[in-house]
């Protein structure tokens, strides 16, 4: 089963996110992370599913989401939402809610994003236990995923590699091994027009991209082709 999204992000993933294991959307700021995860929350609710959502950024809004949401229908009454402000407070998060799924019917869990804490904490002393307790995090993300059948949905930030200035995924292999489908988002070179284009996925090529333009609804077809 798959959680459609939006009208773009549903055709380059050929009906939305996949149920049972994990997908991975990252790109630098502003390219629709966010935005993609609301739309994603905003679906769920719509489907009559519960969602939990943790905001490791501060950037839940509670407008933005008003905006993209049907008038008179409540929408906040169905998200469980977890701000953990520390990597301590992730990682309590992240195992707080497995007691979560299994209480209530949770149609889709939201994290956004796995690695802003993680980033501020990671140094030359702690990187062994700091990844490792990324890669408990992720593994128990994908654990929820499989045995309740529901998407996990991850953001994910990147970084600039300082010798040859290729842009990687914060996390790397740490994350990729964990995420079965990963979209990268990058700027398209005009004014709110993103491109999303798949890493990596399960079942669908390679590099297959779409243009979206971020509206105040969401995510709208930018009227280009997918390639």
């Amino acid at each position: 089963m798959k959680l459609p999204i939006c009208p773009p992000i549903d055709r380059l993933l050929e009906g939305g996110i996949e149920s049972g294991v994990i997908t991975n959307f990252y790109g630098p700021a502003a390219t629709g992370k966010t935005n993609i995860a609301k739309c994603a929350v905003v679906s769920a609710v719509n489907a009559g599913k519960k969602v939990i959502y943790v905001d490791t950024e501060g950037g839940f809004s509670v407008e933005r989401l008003e905006q993209m949401t049907s008038p008179g229908k409540k929408y906040t009454d169905r998200i469980m939402l977890l701000e953990p402000k520390t990597w301590q407070e992730q990682g309590n998060a992240i195992r707080k809610l497995q007691v979560l799924c299994r209480k209530e019917s949770i149609g889709l869990v939201v994290v956004d994003s796995i690695v802003a804490l993680w980033r501020v904490t990671i140094d030359d002393t702690n990187h062994v236990s700091v990844n490792k307790e990324l890669a408990t995090q992720l593994s128990i993300l994908s654990k929820i995923a499989r045995e309740n059948d529901i998407p996990v949905l991850l953001t994910n930030q990147v970084y600039s590699e300082p010798e040859t200035g290729k842009i990687e995924m914060s996390g790397r292999n740490i994350v990729k091994w964990w995420s079965k489908n990963i979209v990268e988002l990058m700027h398209a070179g005009r004014t709110s027009c993103r491109i999303a284009r798949i890493s990596r996925a399960r079942s669908l090529p390679e590099d297959k991209t779409v243009e979206f333009l971020i509206c105040d609804k969401g995510l709208k077809d930018a009227g280009f082709r997918i390639f």
